[in-house]
């Protein structure tokens, strides 16, 4: 896996067996400079084999719905030939068992492929910089499944820097444009971010944002 941040594109691997999709999945996130498509694949087997040799990818974007072994099989050994890649399920299922079971196999996210490109290549660079992206179903299905079981409260209240931050993000301002006007770098701007949504436990700008309206923090 690359470590340096600043200067080296987002490395990707894509596991996924629909050749169309594929295709146009690999064009989105290509169109943002930031990304590069190391290899893609229609069979865990075949990623496998691929990692035995190659450099780690940042991330690798999987499907659950496999030829062969399924993605929830794969994720483990995935994350025994590269345990420093982040695995994020891209997958049309959005039923209860599959989303458990794939994160409890240690993925980092959960995307659904109906959400949209743009949401999609959204939730690959926030996995990137630490946000575990959950798409807005998925995140609420979640929260209803544990937290009865173990309720949470907030830890701690946003600092004022966090705050000024989310106020800039609920304006309107992307994240480059919120690191610009507070005149910090586009990473403090991504820590920000995770700190809020950990101290909010939420997982999408608007969750935050609503979240911190409805306690007047913003």
């Amino acid at each position: 896996m690359r470590h340096d941040k600043a200067t080296s594109p987002i490395h990707v691997c894509l596991l996924e067996d629909h050749a169309d999709f594929r295709e146009t999945l690999c064009e989105a996130i290509e169109s943002v400079g930031k990304f590069a498509i190391d290899a893609t694949f229609s069979t865990a087997e075949a990623l496998f084999e691929y990692l035995e040799d190659a450099t780690p990818p940042d991330i690798i974007i999987l499907d659950l719905g496999l030829p062969g072994m399924s993605g929830i099989e794969a994720i483990p050994k995935i994350k025994q030939l590269a345990p420093q890649t982040m695995t994020l399920v891209l997958t049309v299922y959005n039923n209860k068992a599959k989303v458990l079971q794939a994160l409890g196999a240690g993925a980092s996210g959960y995307l659904i492929k109906s959400s949209g490109l743009k949401a999609i290549v959204s939730g690959i660079e926030d996995a990137y910089h630490g946000i575990s992206p959950l798409s807005a179903d998925i995140a609420k299905m979640v929260f209803d499944t544990f937290s009865h079981i173990k309720p949470q409260a907030i830890e701690a209240e946003l600092s004022q820097r966090e705050v000024e931050v989310l106020e800039r993000l609920a304006a309107g301002d992307t994240r480059q444009e919120a690191a610009d006007g507070l005149s910090v770098s586009i990473h403090t701007i991504n820590t920000h971010i995770r700190h809020i949504y950990e101290k909010l436990q939420v997982h999408n700008l608007s969750g935050a944002v609503n979240k911190a309206a409805s306690m007047n923090i913003i």
